[in-house]
């Protein structure tokens, strides 16, 4: 009966591997060394399961779900293979495995313990934090660039008024070299106006005189 059913569970293939045998007892035997291995390599699958969850971290480009997942594959291995593993102990390799950003949430999880809770409820609660902190991103970097707009709009508006003033300026400054100029010009024709008007009375006495020097010697 027990042979029976050994049969009626396997499929064509492994009762290939197995129709040899008489005994039930036989044929678990060689089932179990077939797809579990011997002591010898259960003993070395079962060291290098731990030396993989001893070493565990997330990867750079892991998802929080995926790490989760590859973490609860090695947990599984190591139970089929007679390890006990309790839960805690699968939270607490995750919740460390963690980025630092989720600082606060590991320490509000650790100060509540461990016991009683699923690793599916942590994983919950850390994707929840993840989801805030993301729209927590979302909104900073909003906020940042409507902040960078407004200072950019105000410098543009503060280098326009800078620009008008100093071209008021320069204009102002053109007007005063103007009229300094036409100033410059009035008194440099004032001048020559009176030193002409000079030299036309200097000449007018001196024709005179020699009017008068030709009338005395013809008399």
């Amino acid at each position: 009966m027990a042979l029976n059913t050994i049969y009626n569970g396997i499929d064509l293939k492994v009762f290939e591997q197995v129709k040899d045998l008489e005994k039930a007892s036989e044929v678990w035997t060689r089932l179990e060394e077939t797809y579990e291995g011997t002591t010898i390599v259960k003993s070395a699958k079962l060291y290098m399961l731990k030396d993989k969850l001893s070493n565990f971290k997330m990867n750079d480009d892991e998802s929080i779900p995926d790490m989760f997942y590859r973490l609860q594959v090695i947990i599984n291995d190591l139970k089929g293979l007679g390890e006990k593993v309790k839960d805690e102990d699968f939270i607490h390799k995750f919740l460390i495995c963690l980025p630092k950003r989720f600082k606060i949430l590991k320490t509000i999880i650790f100060r509540g313990g461990l016991m009683g809770v699923s690793p599916n409820e942590v994983l919950g609660d850390v994707m929840t934090e993840d989801q805030y902190n993301d729209n927590h991103d979302d909104e900073v970097m909003k906020k940042d660039d409507d902040d960078k707009k407004k200072k950019t709009v105000a410098f543009k508006a503060s280098s326009s008024s800078k620009s008008k003033n100093k071209s008021k300026a320069k204009k102002e400054e053109s007007s005063d070299e103007e009229c300094s100029n036409d100033d410059s010009d009035d008194e440099a024709l004032a001048l020559f106006v009176c030193k002409f008007g000079k030299m036309m009375k200097k000449k007018d006495i001196t024709q005179e005189r020699e009017e008068i020097n030709s009338r005395t010697r013809s008399m």
